[in-house]
């Protein structure tokens, strides 16, 4: 390649294609600097042009190694670009280069990053959207409705139910209550029976009366293997060659779910599966002074329990790894504290019970004292045993020898030897 920053016309070229070159000229956009750890130059001035020759065959790597080496430059710092940036393999025959054209150089630029194509804000309003549309959904779970204690009281009076099984029932959805859990591989069919006597089976034995809520199959067993497990077509073949029953969810698509989860909770527990959040989150933190919770939508220490409960159930990881940061970092209070303890024992939360064995510890003298933590360590008397040995790590230990030291000292003085008797060192011999 031929090149002179002066030159003013052109070499004379043959009529062999090959050999046809073509004159043009490499023009700085901008200040172009040599950068080290100590010192930075600056090599060439923004809009100085340099007139090339070259071949219209020939590679334009040879051109950036050229111009970096007569500038003083690094060729791995610049760019070059005519209508499109220019690439190492690229000739001034394939960019279509005319005489008189002008390349610019410049200092490389870093590799912007794509825009997503869709923000989280985004997705959040189509799995919200896809949520609320119910034309094609496939699966319906059958929910109980919420019975309020007063309402279990009235059934129980007119079916003649004892005052002791009003005030199970009344109570059936606090999340304090044992609980067997049913793994995938494991769940039964058909709930309806291990469900306990109580006022709302009385007024319920059919599905009529229960509230219909409807989701898509898909993503349920997208996001759970639980429900993978549930809606399986075909479980295999046993060890002696018969064919394995499924569950009847799976050709049914209703889920029967336990009295104890009300209507609200499974919603929460679907908005989670469709969107990955729970909006109404945000705002269960904002509580008044009196610690009343003012804002519209919002949810309970004990709706978030049953939440915690039904994820601990239905192996739902990721949902229940979000309800137990929750309840730490909103709703850990002293009234609160002995509740969530008790329910970390029924829903293997372990970092829920890591949290509150830590606030209880804090905050002793007052939680020890509330009546509620009184009245639920009654129902869990063996969970006050991590409480002792958190409480017994908090005394400090005193030096064994400190008791036989003062008596050896007060021993010693006796004898009149004053300040022998006062002395701190021990005796080795003892």
């Amino acid at each position: 390649m031929a090149n002179n920053p002066d030159r003013g016309g052109n070499n004379n070229a043959n009529n062999n294609n090959m050999n046809e070159h073509v004159e043009f000229t490499v023009r700085a956009e901008e200040d172009l600097y040599l950068t080290g750890s100590e010192n930075t130059l600056r090599r060439v001035t923004a809009d100085t042009n340099y007139s090339c020759l070259m071949l219209k065959t020939q590679r334009f790597s040879s051109l950036f190694r050229h111009y970096a080496k007569y500038h003083g430059l690094r060729k791995d710092d610049l760019e070059y670009y005519f209508v499109n940036p220019l690439e190492n393999e690229d000739t001034p025959e394939t960019v279509h280069l005319q005489r008189g054209d002008i390349i610019m150089v410049r200092k490389k630029r870093k590799a912007e990053v794509p825009e997503p194509s869709a923000d989280d804000g985004e997705f959040f309003k189509d799995m919200k959207e896809l949520l609320d549309d119910e034309e094609h959904m496939d699966t319906v779970f059958l929910v109980h409705p919420y019975i309020t204690p007063a309402a279990a009281k009235a059934v129980s009076a007119k079916h003649g139910i004892k005052k002791s099984e009003s005030t199970a029932a009344s109570s059936s959805a606090q999340p304090s209550q044992k609980k067997q859990k049913v793994a995938p591989d494991t769940v039964q069919s058909n709930t309806n029976n291990d469900r306990s006597s109580s006022p709302t089976d009385e007024m319920e034995t059919d599905d009529s009366a229960l509230i219909e809520i409807r989701a898509h199959k898909s993503i349920l067993t997208a996001r759970a293997e639980y429900f993978k497990a549930l809606f399986r077509k075909s479980a295999g073949e046993s060890s002696t060659g018969h064919k394995v029953s499924t569950f009847k969810e799976s050709t049914e698509c209703i889920i029967r779910v336990e009295p104890h989860f009300t209507p609200k909770i499974i919603r929460l527990m679907l908005e989670f599966m469709y969107t990955n959040r729970i909006e109404c989150l945000k705002s269960s933190s904002r509580l008044s002074s009196v610690g009343v919770d003012t804002s519209p939508a919002t949810i309970s220490t004990d709706e978030l329990l049953s939440l915690l409960h039904l994820s601990d159930m239905w192996q739902l990881r990721d949902l229940k790894r979000l309800v137990e940061h929750e309840l730490i970092r909103s709703h850990t209070t002293i009234d609160t504290v002995a509740r969530m303890y008790c329910a970390t024992e029924d829903y293997n939360a372990r970092r829920l019970a890591k949290s509150c064995l830590e606030f209880i510890m804090e905050n002793y003298r007052e939680v020890t004292g509330s009546v509620s933590f009184q009245e639920e360590m009654k129902n869990y008397p063996h969970l006050c045993i991590p409480v002792l040995k958190a409480a017994a790590d908090l005394i400090p230990e005193h030096p064994s020898h400190k008791k036989q030291r003062l008596s050896e000292g007060n021993k010693e003085g006796v004898g009149g030897g004053g300040g022998v008797g006062s002395s701190p060192v021990v005796d080795s011999d003892h």
